[in-house]
């Protein structure tokens, strides 16, 4: 998310903390917000949150996937670490997203909640 005193902005990160302190800890949630606000830059687009929270999935611009990481107050885990696990490419973020079962996520991000509101339209 963009660094800006924009009220949009503002909304998202309140937004990130009230449902990561609703599933893990109110009192960690600023903390593990700042975490991800810095990480979603660049190569790497917060997608959203699951696992009550516990894990967040960021678009890999780089590589056209969806990287699955583990956060807390101390930080996220490195995104760079692809492991030896399989990457499943996509065409692009809004494949990967409309391939997703949103519905299952603990938090959608905001600037991808367009597609979420279309499908509940749509079904």
């Amino acid at each position: 998310m963009a660094q800006t005193s924009d009220g949009t902005f503002t909304h998202v990160r309140g937004e990130l903390a009230w449902t990561i302190a609703e599933h893990r800890s109110p009192t960690d949630a600023i903390a593990m917000v700042e975490h991800l606000d810095a990480a979603d830059e660049g190569r790497f687009e917060l997608l959203g949150l699951t696992d009550g929270c516990e894990t967040a999935l960021f678009w890999d611009h780089v590589f056209r996937r969806v990287v699955e990481t583990g956060f807390d107050a101390d930080g996220v885990d490195d995104l760079r670490d692809l492991g030896d696990e399989e990457i499943e490419q996509y065409a692009g973020r809004r494949e990967a997203l409309n391939a997703a079962d949103l519905e299952a996520w603990d938090l959608v991000h905001p600037r991808n909640q367009w597609l979420l509101k279309r499908r509940r339209l749509e079904g």
